[in-house]
């Protein structure tokens, strides 16, 4: 058998981001696709397919070790499906039913219509819920919580997000407020889902500098973006 990083057997880590177009997100990350390769086949040792266009379904769910959802960024996109289908909602949760293992970012109202792209459908199977935008923090990032599934604290990014209930928080944004950035739940046969109320930190933006659409220019919190998905899909593959 094949052994890579301690696994028996090569891993695969699937990153779906075919409801928004390449270049969107790029204009947040310039980087983020070799970035994701990075962390994923030379950090952890397994194999990364990225879905630019394919629909989710049981075939290409049947090769997923981990599978990550980018949400859409821009409410006024126009791809080949905008939103998650009616089988794609249908596979991911019979995936996750069945074992798998689900990393799932939703972005703030304004850039997604959560109810028409379906996050819900995905997560109230499981206890857990997204809502509509908490109050804007910007740039205030967020941390993790030393957890069973990522054993340290990592600084993350975070300037505004949607509400999000049930599940074991993984992070809060920082603040008096404690509001959860990120939860997950984990049941009895093996599926765990990973939940996050924005998508920064799955963008891996900590640390980039951006000029805003007011001109301003700013540099995002957020140091441990990458380091901290890298221990989630590994604490994930355990």
């Amino acid at each position: 058998m094949l052994m890579m990083n301690g696994y028996s057997q090569t891993k695969t880590v699937v990153l779906d981001v075919s409801h928004e177009t390449d270049s969107t997100y790029k204009h947040s990350n310039p980087n983020i696709f070799k970035q994701y390769k990075d962390i994923v086949e030379n950090g952890i040792g397994a194999n990364l397919i990225i879905n630019h266009y394919m629909e989710l379904n049981g075939d290409m769910l049947r090769k997923a070790d981990v599978l990550i959802i980018l949400s859409p960024l821009d409410r006024n996109r126009k791809t080949p499906k905008n939103d998650l289908t009616t089988l794609e909602r249908e596979s991911v949760v019979n995936y996750v039913k069945n074992g798998g293992k689900l990393i799932i970012f939703m972005d703030e109202e304004h850039r997604v219509d959560m109810e028409k792209f379906g996050g819900n459908d995905i997560l109230k199977p499981f206890g857990m819920e997204y809502g509509l935008d908490l109050p804007m923090k910007s740039n205030i990032g967020a941390t993790s919580v030393v957890l069973e599934i990522v054993g340290e604290m990592y600084e993350l990014s975070y300037s505004g997000s949607r509400s999000l209930s049930g599940g074991t928080p993984i992070s809060y944004r920082n603040g008096e407020d404690k509001q959860v950035h990120g939860a997950y739940v984990k049941l009895e046969n093996g599926e765990t889902i990973a939940a996050f109320g924005e998508t920064m930190t799955g963008l891996f933006m900590g640390g980039i500098t951006m000029t805003l659409t007011s001109g301003m220019t700013i540099t995002w919190r957020g140091k441990d973006d990458q380091t901290f998905i890298k221990e989630l899909i590994k604490g994930m593959l355990r």
